[in-house]
Order: C-alpha cells, then structure tokens, then sequence
C-alpha cells in the first residue's frame, strides 16, 4: 500500500513524465499487440494454403472415385511398383499396357513434379495412418507428432493440427488433418475397418513459411514504424499540453496559495454561506476567536448561532432573513466562546454573484471586544471629565461657604474670652469645617483642579496636627493609635493633601470595621535594599519615610486588590462610598513622587502603605515647639504651633510662625466676588491693624488699585471673579508695581489652573487654597507687609 501510495505521489508530482511514461507503455502495448497479431495471422494465412491445399487432394480423389478412377498407361519406372495398380474387385488380369493408378500416387507424384519445379517453394503432402505396415495402401508412416495427432483424431478429440517444424533447415508449417472414408472409398477396399465415416489415416501438408515471414517481417518494420512516428507525436504533443497544463495549474495553485494564504491564516472569522443557507467554508481563525474548531462549525452549522449571546440572537437571525438582499447593512453582536468568555464582533458580509448567479454570501467577523473596552474607557473618561468640571464647580462654591465659615470661626475663638464651651463648639465647627474642605479636596482632585505646593516637612508633625480629626471621623468601639517615628527625616510634601489622605484612609479603615476594632497610623523611616513588587506600585530600593494605616475589619478580596485605585471602583453600598477615597489617595502620593501599596487578608484586616523619600538636602527636623493659643481651639492650636512652608516656587522653605501684631499697620487691597469671605477676611484683617480696601469685582478692585497704588502694601486676589479675574488685576499692578506682593485665593483649584508657570515663580506671588487656614494666611500677610518674605 504504501508503495501504491508512494508511485501516486510521485506521478502527481511529475505530471509530464507521468504522461510520457503512460504513453510509451500505451504505444509499447500496442506494438507489442500488432507484432503478435502479425505472427498470428502469418500462420493463418499458411494455414489457410495448408488447407487449401488439403482440400484440393481430398476433391481430387473424390473425382477419381466418382469417375472409376484414373487409367493410365504404365510407365516403365513403375512397372516393378507393387503400389502403383490397383485390383479392383471383379476386374480379369489386365492384358494391355493400361491400369487404375491409386490416387494417393497421383498425389505423391504430383509433388514430385512440384519438387523438381519449385524446390524452394513447393509445399510437402502425404498421407499417414497409424497401420500404415498392415494396409494394403500406401501411406506413409507418420512420424511422432503425426502419431501423437492421429491417436488424438481416432478419440475425436481434434479434427485438425498444426505445428511449426524444420524440414531441409526450412521453417513449414506443417498441417494435419484426418480422412474420412466415403461411400465411393468401399469400391476399392473391402477391409472390414473401412466404414463410411470412419477416420483412416490422414493427409499431412507441409506449407514453406519463408515468404509468409518474409512478409511478416516487412510488415513487421511498418508496425515499429509506425508506432515509432505515433511515440513522437504523441510525445511533443504530450510536452506540448503538458507545459500549458503546469502553466495553468501554476496559475491554479498560486490562485489556491493566495486563497489559502488569506483564508487559512485569515485574522477575522471568515466564512461563505451557500443561498440554501449551508456553510461552505469557515476560516480557521474561528478557533483563537472563538475556541471551536472549523470542524467542529462544519459538522454542527447550528454552533454559528449558539455561540451567539442570547441577548442579541434575535437581532442576528433578523440579519440571516435578510441574507438574499442585494445589500444590507453589518451588525454588531456577542458571543460566548468555549471558555466561557463574553467578546465582541463587527459582522458585515456581501453577496457572492459568479455570472450572475447568487452562490451565497461572504461573512467576516471581527473580534473589536478590546476597541468597545477603549471606547468604554473613553465614554468613562469623558463621563469623569463632565463630572470633574460639575464637582470642580461645587468645590468652588463650597469653598468659599467654608472660607466664611472659618474666618468668622476664628474671629468667635478671639472674642470667647477663654469659654470653654465656646471653645469647645468652636473646635467643632472647625473639625466640620476641616472635614468640609477634604471633601471639597477630594472634589477638587477628582477634577484634576488641586496642585501641589510641595515643600519640606515633618511626616510626624502632620499626623499629630491632624490626629483629633481623625478622632473625631471614628466612634467610641473603635481604638485609634498613633506612633510616630523615632527618626523623623524630612520629606517634600503638601501638608493639606496629606492630611486629605489621612482622613480618606481613615474613613475606609472605619467602614471596614462597622463593629469596632483597631486603627494603627505610624510613620518610620526605612532603607528598602531591593525593590518592592507591590500590589499597586512597585517601590525602588531608596531611603523614604513610610506613612502605614492599618485595620483588623472584613479585609479585602484578592481579586479587587488591583483595581481598588480605580475611580468610582468600591466594595460599599451606595450610602457609605463614591469609589472616589481611594483613587484620589493614590493620584496625590504620585504627585509627591511616592508609592503606594495595599496589603490585605480576609477577616484580619488591610494595611495602607505610603513611602515617601526622604529629602536629604534638608536640616533634619526638630519636635514641633508648641505655643499656647488660649484664644484658639485645640486643633488650630495644633496646626498653628506646626512648621509653615511657602510653596516650593517660592524658594522659602521652613518658616517659623509670627504672631499677628495689632500695631503692624499697612493698606490692603482685597478683591474677592463673595460678599461672605470678603467681610470676614475684612473683619480679620482690620482687627489685625490693617487698612482695608475692599472691591467685589475686577474692574472695581482695578480703580482701587490706581486710586491708592502708592499706599497699598498687599493685593489679596481671588482668582475667579466678573470683570476682571484675578490674573487680569495682577497684570495691572505688575505694570504699575512690580514690587508689591500678591496674594492670590481660590476655591477652585491649584493656581496653575489659572496663573503662568512665570507668574508663580515671581518671589513676592503666593497662592493660598480656600478654604483658608487663617492662622497661615495671617502669617502670611504680616511676612509680606511687614519685608520679611
């Protein structure tokens, strides 16, 4: 079998030759076939003259006994012939030179004649019996074949032979056939085996073969020939086709190789529906897009709407109802593959028409589940950027509610007259209020509106500013500890957006335990040797100071560790989370160039962990130096007696706080389109001893500016007002005193929101966030006006 199959391959392979090898095995046969139908019939044809001849002797003798037979006179050779008379039954003695002579003499001396007349051509006949020693006839005796064939006429057997022999070195086909005696045989023997019908011997006729192969051989050379001039023929046509034959199947098998090359590595799910709906072809692509196999689509047609989602098989068997329609348009659709996974397909297909018949249709599908992720993600984006733009607008408003609310809060603290219960409902509203504006921060953040003004500070000072805070953000079943670092290492940090995620950590970590538990904030410095392969960020080797928050609450699941920084991502309900706390988180630590990392395990609790390098080039840092404040609530007393730092532009660094000094006297020029933070800001700065200039818009604030240009010490500028904003009013008096110092505010965000790279790092141009810390703007404003920043 395997030869069969090898001898197959190897003439599919070799075209021509497998023709040519046909074709000479066709002509050869057929040669083969004439030559051997040229010896056959040669001795036919011998035959043919044997039995002729045969049949002559027979009519000859049956005339000489239908007429009595031959007289003769008797020549003197054969006077001494005891076979050459014949006595016929009743005849006297012959008396005259007369006789009957036996015809099987006629016969044997006519072929003598012959003999001596054509000895080369004269063919060989005698008669042969098997008791040719005890008849009184003269036959000859036979030799062994005739023998062997007389034995076999005797049996009926035959009733003819022929066989190729030498006589005289001559080939003759030699003849043999029976005699039957006759009726008219009985007037001349009376011996009792001579019956009518009866075999007696036979005649033997020897025919020469010479010109019959004479003529076998000439036909012969006609047949080789022949046959020769056909092998050509055939041969230069079989070249011939077979060359336009690879030609084509060249064309064919590039046009298969083109097909196939598209179709079997296909990167869509390609197939071709015939018009009586039956799949004809289905690309193995079918498989990676799908995880069915081509055969499994081809034996089970159905699989093509079953992996359809239920939810959009009736949309597709309405697209397959339309498939006889010239055009109709592509759809999109789910499927469920094999796996079990849920992706996306583009589905268009067209008509296929061949001479203007309709075959069916071609359909491709496109796997486009990564393109509906990208444009989920951008619908996502553009639904957050909407939402920031709203919330950044809220934050702006709220701001300056909270502005209102702290300035008027701290101007109560300074006329309580050391109340403790006005002090105490004093330190509430500015915990409210300190709440009040993380979450205008987190707003903020979340529209991508708050900067940060980094500069150096303690990572221990913020956690102790912020602790009562964070006290008062959990309830009595839950403990909060707090231990800071033995070495406090300075890092680049804004104490306001770190306080931000203090507060937000706080607030999961006492979600996660709605039945009490443990809440540990401790910061230490560390050397991490090698990097860290965090859940959220991977931490390089460095020396930093680690911000952790721990809990023993629910845990979280592992699955959702990666995505917990995503926005609006949460494991709350509705009432207790916006997915907003943790994402916000993450986006400040980038900012300060930190890392963040999350570990967590099921029913023992989550650890927060920040790191923050350690800012080398800075003095370290001493225990913050506390001040009594009587007037001031607790926390503010906290915050006060904490190192202040300008921005980072600024290039001031730490500075220590100066108390407000009623003797301290200047103009202030305070432009600011909420009536609320512009009367407390003015209340604050008047009872502080300075002269206040107040307008509620730009163009105001403007004419202000170029009424009293040359008494004013201080411009205090809200970025966003009618008329004129705040950087518009700043260029006026830049161009008029490039000297006097600025203060700008806003509710809505960083200043690079609105002011230029250059304008910010101008020395005497500072941004304070509202809602404003009023001990630090204090500070602030007397620095300025005073020369000292």
């Amino acid at each position: 079998m395997n030869i069969g199959r090898s001898i197959r391959v190897f003439l599919a392979a070799n075209y021509r030759s497998s023709l040519l090898i046909g074709w000479t095995i066709l002509i050869a046969a057929s040669g083969a076939w004439n030559l051997y139908q040229n010896h056959v019939d040669t001795i036919a044809k011998a035959k043919i003259e044997a039995r002729t001849i045969f049949e002559h002797n027979i009519a000859y003798r049956k005339w000489s006994t239908m007429h009595g037979g031959i007289y003769t006179k008797i020549p003197n050779k054969d006077k001494n012939n005891p076979h050459f008379f014949f006595k016929i039954k009743g005849s006297r003695p012959n008396t005259v030179g007369f006789t009957i002579i036996d015809p099987f003499q006629v016969t044997q001396q006519a072929y003598e004649v012959l003999h001596k007349q054509s000895s080369n051509l004269a063919a060989f006949s005698h008669t042969v019996s098997l008791n040719y020693q005890e008849t009184i006839d003269p036959y000859d005796k036979p030799d062994a074949w005739e023998t062997k064939i007389l034995k076999e006429f005797r049996k009926g057997i035959i009733t003819e032979a022929s066989t190729i022999t030498k006589i005289n070195s001559a080939p003759y086909l030699k003849l043999l056939k029976p005699y039957v005696i006759d009726q008219g045989c009985l007037n001349c023997h009376e011996s009792p085996e001579f019956k009518v019908g009866a075999v007696h011997g036979g005649m033997s006729v020897a025919i020469p073969m010479q010109p019959y192969y004479a003529t076998a051989v000439m036909a012969r050379h006609t047949i080789l020939l022949t046959h020769l001039l056909l092998w050509l023929l055939g041969g230069l046509a079989i070249i011939k086709f077979s060359a336009a034959f690879q030609r084509y199947q060249a064309t064919i098998t590039e046009s298969e190789k083109k097909f196939r090359i598209v179709s079997e590595f296909a990167y869509n799910f390609e197939y071709w529906i015939k018009n009586n709906n039956q799949l004809a072809f289905i690309s193995p692509s079918c498989e990676r897009l799908t995880g069915y196999s081509r055969l499994e689509f081809m034996n089970n047609p159905k699989l093509l709407l079953d992996i359809i989602h239920p939810d959009d098989k009736e949309m597709y068997r309405r697209h397959l109802h339309k498939i006889d329609d010239p055009e109709h348009n592509g759809t999109d659709f789910r499927i469920i593959t094999r796996d079990g996974q849920v992706r996306w397909f583009t589905h268009t297909c067209s008509p296929i028409y061949i001479n203007g018949q309709f075959l069916g249709r071609r359909g491709s599908s496109i796997d486009i589940t990564e393109h509906k992720k990208l444009e989920e993600r951008l619908n996502h984006t553009k639904r957050l950027e909407y939402l920031g733009r709203f919330a950044g607008g809220i934050a702006h408003d709220f701001n300056n509610v909270l502005a209102s609310i702290s300035t008027f809060s701290h101007l109560l603290a300074q006329e309580s007259h050391g109340n403790k219960t006005v002090s105490d409902y004093i330190k509430y509203i500015n915990i409210a209020t300190k709440l009040g504006k993380n979450l205008t921060a987190n707003l903020l953040s979340f529209g991508k509106r708050q900067e940060v003004a980094l500069c150096a500070a303690s990572l221990n000072n913020i956690i102790s500013g912020i602790a009562d805070i964070l006290r008062s953000l959990v309830n009595e079943e839950i403990d909060l500890q707090i231990k800071p670092a033995a070495d406090d290492l300075p890092i680049a940090a804004d104490k306001h957006q770190l306080e931000q995620v203090l507060i937000n950590l706080c607030t999961n970590a006492r979600d996660a335990m709605p039945n009490g538990g443990t809440i540990k904030i401790a910061s230490q410095a560390v050397e991490v040797e090698s990097p860290i392969n965090g859940n959220i960020d991977k931490i390089p080797a460095g020396c930093y100071m680690k911000l952790s928050l721990a809990d023993n609450g629910e845990g979280i699941n592992p699955a959702d560790l990666s995505r917990i920084c995503e926005p609006f991502f949460t494991t709350k309900n509705s009432s207790k989370g916006t997915g907003l706390g943790l994402a916000i988180i993450h986006d400040i630590i980038k900012k300060h160039g930190a890392f963040f990392n999350v570990q967590s395990v099921g029913g023992e609790g989550t650890t927060f962990t920040a790191y923050f390098p350690v800012k080398h080039n800075s003095a370290p840092l001493t225990p913050p130096r506390k001040t009594p404040a009587p007037a001031s609530p607790p926390v503010d007393t906290a915050q006060t007696d904490d190192k202040t730092c300008s921005p980072v532009n600024a290039g001031t660094g730490i500075k220590e706080n100066i108390p407000a000094s009623p003797a301290s006297r200047g103009t202030i020029l305070l432009s600011d389109d909420e009536e609320m933070v512009r009367n407390s800001l003015t209340i604050q700065l008047q009872q502080a001893g300075f002269n206040v200039l107040g307008a509620a818009n730009g163009k105001k604030a403007i004419s202000l500016f170029i009424d009293h240009k040359d008494e004013i010490n201080l411009a205090i500028l809200d970025l966003l007002q009618p008329l004129r904003n705040g950087r518009e009013i700043y260029e006026v008096i830049y161009k008029n005193q490039h000297h006097l110092p600025v203060i700008f505010i806003s509710g809505n965000g960083g200043a690079d929101n609105h002011l230029s790279p250059e304008i910010l790092a101008r020395p005497r141009v500072h941004f304070m966030a509202k809602p404003l810390v009023i001990e630090d703007f204090m500070t602030l404003v007397e620095d300025l006006t005073s020369g000292s920043a």
